[in-house]
């Protein structure tokens, strides 16, 4: 009996060790055999990642503080570290189902995701990058995360949103179209709406334009298709019980009746994915099309949930207003060494087989 266990002890160390060798590549082909067979998950994420910026001076961008001769003393070590802990979120949210899909607000450039998925392994999944350079004054942009070995691009383009003249530009929208698995189209809008800088009141006019450029584009995308698979990912700077949501962009519950259903309202009270003194809010969303939970799509998601990623390492003790808050890279002008202010959402949708 002894000698039995010992046998199987020794086989499953070499299993874990070949495992361990084979190439991520190999492993994301396998499971793309895999899912001719039987469904599969594909989980969308949006992270936003607090100021990840280069260290060259652009120009044409206010990114002076992020220099290392500027205010947050920023260096190529930080930076470096900045896309480890990223990187580390990635590929840590989904266990062992790396997201397909990844919505990021505040990245400097396509070159600094670039080279975060070159140099931290996200590359071995096949991480591709779409960006687009956006007229923020500060160089912040959003940009998309995709595996490509299970979400082909088939268009993207940055959407503007403009306020006039007299105002600070502000954010694109980026809108891509993709085949997720071989099975369906998806549309994704991955947001970045005004922040509430001035007041909430003084620049709710601007999430609001925000809102009404993103109901242009779905609007248009169903009138096409009205059974068009939508996904509205973004930090809006808004609670999801907003009037912005439920009367611009009519995005509600299931029940409200509308075409999109933000998966948020049905969080319980008292969860956030960033701290304003004492107070949680939920300002980063992923919102969907009623097709996604009730078409006839072989993607689908289960039901309209949303999940807060809250791993102990993304969290530190509140020492001023208690409990916990998000272990940020800088409070204030001070180098805290942590991850983001804000905690990532996710969705999972299923992909079911298809038909021969």
């Amino acid at each position: 009996m002894t000698v039995s266990i010992k046998k199987i002890y020794t086989s499953l160390i070499c299993l874990a060790l070949l495992l361990a060798w084979v190439h991520p590549e190999m492993l994301a082909q396998s499971a793309l055999t895999a899912r001719s067979s039987s469904d599969s998950v594909a989980g969308i994420m949006f992270y936003n990642v607090e100021n990840l910026f280069d260290v060259r001076n652009d120009s044409l961008k206010n990114d002076d503080e992020f220099l290392p001769q500027g205010a947050r003393r920023w260096s190529y070590s930080r930076m470096k570290q900045k896309m480890t802990r990223i990187s580390k979120v990635i590929l840590n949210a989904g266990g062992w189902n790396p997201p397909v899909l990844v919505g990021l607000c505040e990245v400097e450039n396509k070159w600094v995701l670039t080279t975060m998925i070159r140099e931290t392994g996200l590359n071995n999944l096949g991480y591709r990058v779409v960006h687009f350079e956006s007229p923020d004054e500060r160089g912040i942009d959003v940009a998309l995360l995709y595996r490509a070995s299970r979400f082909e691009i088939v268009s993207a383009q940055p959407v503007p949103v403009n306020f006039g003249q007299a105002e600070r530009p502000t954010r694109d929208i980026l809108y891509a179209k993709g085949i997720l698995d071989r099975a369906d189209t998806l549309h994704v809008l991955v947001n970045h709406w005004p922040s509430r800088l001035g007041g909430a009141a003084a620049s709710h006019w601007k999430r609001n334009t925000a809102a009404q450029v993103v109901k242009n584009i779905t609007d248009s995308i169903f009138t096409t298709n009205p059974k068009a698979l939508m996904i509205i990912m973004g930090d809006f700077n808004e609670e999801p019980d907003s009037e912005i949501f439920i009367n611009t962009l009519k995005a509600g519950k299931i029940a409200d009746g509308g075409i999109l259903i933000n998966p948020a309202l049905y969080l319980k009270k008292g969860v956030g994915t960033l701290k304003h003194q004492h107070e949680w809010a939920v300002f980063d969303q992923i919102i969907v099309s009623r097709s996604l939970l009730e078409g006839n799509s072989v993607v689908k998601m289960a039901s309209p949930s949303l999940r807060i990623i809250d791993f102990p390492f993304l969290l530190e003790r509140d020492p001023t207003f208690g409990g916990m808050r998000p272990f940020r890279t800088y409070i204030g002008f001070k180098y805290a060494d942590g991850y983001s202010d804000h905690l990532p959402v996710w969705i999972d949708l299923m992909v079911g087989r298809i038909k021969d």
